[in-house]
């Protein structure tokens, strides 16, 4: 069921409760009013009997009494007639009825009501109203009834409530009639206006959205509405113009970018042919410098040169094998390999320049990893690169701290380095793993990207927290399907400690 046959639906159900209501209180109203016209109409014939009948006694016309009593009888009036307080009738509108008792209920009433009044009761299956009205000996009556008695009749009237429950019934009729005539023209008039005002404005919405997802953004829902559908026109509107913008943006972006790697593979290629061309000229430099630094003596002051030259040929021979690593990274040779050996060995290659540093490398076992499916020699390179860049943040000495542990879902180890030294500025942090992006006079800036690269290969990554002043954790996380032993809170603990 759609939004409009609902909103129909409901409304139309609220609208019939409510003039259901209404007119149910409405037609008691009318019934109400219907049976006290009649009330006062029988009240009305009554009396007009009763005193012509006093009239006809006091004019001294006892023989037409009887026949007046039998004449009153119409269409509505089935039956009057005249009892003794007593209860036996003395006249009726049926001779048979005369000189016999009244119906027990009819004297009851009589005795028990204070003032005459209609009442309504079932007589042979139907329906009639009853009136009991006393003739009082009056004045003018005692002259024949003398003054015993203060009643000398009681006048009892029946008229058929037929012609009322008639009225009732055609009220009742009309009354649902126009509730129902009602309720059909305000559904007709709701369904027009739910269609113009509500239905046709969301289907227009609905097709411009699926143009939309089409991928036409430059579509637009036109309305001079200023109603909650403008509004929403309007925010739809400027949605899609977001959107278009965004994805002129992007796909701006995806150009540049593409261009850029274009960019990246000749330079990564160009790269690869200088530093082959630059390697072996190095290796003979290296190996012509050191042949004629053995000529000289400890203490000729050319030997300090000579070793300072053999030092930056060093540094440009790891530059190079940076680049050419970078530039075409070798194939990996994934084997099952503990961790922990790999880090030791990377250790070691840093000890020295620690030392010299005054850094001090924690390594903490941690949690039981085992064997994972890794290239130790990439990974090994990965772990050396991210100690050596925690050794120049802190120049003037401090403390590594490395641990293995298991993340939250156990599915994954991770390799912590955490270090003591200055941290990073929040502009650098965004770069730190772009390609020669670095914020020191020496390197490459090849390093942080080299090693990311190389924990992609593996299905892994690296993530960094750093704050100034209190230094940086780098998070090397690989996949593995080890996870039965070890305490995450412990180790975590242990490294926020150091």
């Amino acid at each position: 069921m759609n939004l409009k046959s609902k909103y129909i639906l409901f409304t139309t159900c609220i609208l019939f409760v409510i003039i259901g209501a209404f007119s149910y209180k409405n037609l008691r109203l009318q019934e109400k009013e219907i049976q006290e016209d009649e009330k006062e109409r029988i009240s009305l014939i009554t009396e007009i009997i009763r005193n012509t009948l006093i009239t006809i006694m006091l004019e001294g016309r006892g023989r037409e009494f009887q026949k007046f009593i039998e004449t009153v009888i119409t269409e509505d009036v089935e039956k009057a007639w005249i009892f003794t307080p007593d209860g036996t009738i003395i006249s009726s509108s049926l001779p048979s009825q005369i000189n016999t008792p009244v119906p027990p209920e009819h004297l009851a009433r009589f005795k028990t009501q204070k003032l005459p009044e209609v009442f309504s009761h079932e007589k042979e299956g139907k329906a009639v109203y009853s009136m009991i009205a006393p003739i009082y000996n009056e004045r003018p009556c005692q002259r024949c009834h003398g003054t015993k008695g203060e009643i000398i009749g009681v006048l009892d009237i029946e008229v058929s409530m037929t012609k009322t429950i008639q009225r009732i019934n055609d009220s009742r009729k009309r009354m649902a009639l126009f509730s129902i005539i009602t309720l059909i023209v305000i559904s007709i008039f709701l369904s027009i206006l739910t269609t113009y005002l509500v239905n046709r404005p969301i289907i227009s919405i609905i097709d411009t959205m699926k143009k939309a997802e089409a991928g036409d953004l430059a579509v637009k829902f036109l309305t001079r509405r200023k109603d909650e559908i403008g509004k929403l026109a309007s925010s739809l509107n400027s949605m899609l113009f977001e959107l278009d913008k965004a994805r002129r943006e992007i796909e701006k972006c995806h150009f540049e970018d593409i261009q850029n790697i274009e960019k990246l593979a000749t330079i990564g290629e160009l790269a690869s042919a200088i530093a082959h061309e630059i390697k072996n000229p190095l290796a003979g430099i290296s190996g012509a410098i050191q042949v004629l630094a053995e000529d000289f003596s400890a203490t000729d002051p050319r030997k300090e040169v000579i070793t300072e030259v053999l030092n930056e040929i060093d540094r440009l021979d790891r530059s190079v094998k940076e680049l050419l690593v970078f530039a075409r990274p070798p194939d990996l040779n994934p084997v099952l390999t503990s961790l922990q050996p790999v880090i030791e060995r990377a250790i070691r290659l840093v000890d020295l320049q620690a030392q010299r540093q005054g850094v001090i490398i924690r390594l903490i076992p941690g949690d039981d990893i085992g064997e994972i499916n890794v290239d130790p020699e990439q990974m090994q390179q990965v772990f050396l690169n991210l100690m050596l860049n925690a050794l120049q943040s802190m120049p003037a000495g401090g403390t590594l701290t490395i641990a293995t542990y298991f993340t939250s879902n156990r599915d994954e180890a991770e390799v912590a380095f955490s270090d003591t030294g200055q941290g990073i500025e929040e502009y650098a942090l965004k770069n730190i793993f772009k390609p020669f992006f670095t914020t020191r006079h020496a390197g490459t800036g090849l390093g942080l990207a080299i090693s990311r690269n190389i924990a992609e290969k593996h299905n892994g990554k690296i993530v960094v927290e750093s704050q100034i002043g209190i230094g940086s954790t780098f998070h090397v996380i690989l996949k593995t399907d080890k996870g039965e032993t070890g305490s995450i809170g412990e180790t975590g603990k242990k490294v926020s400690e150091g």
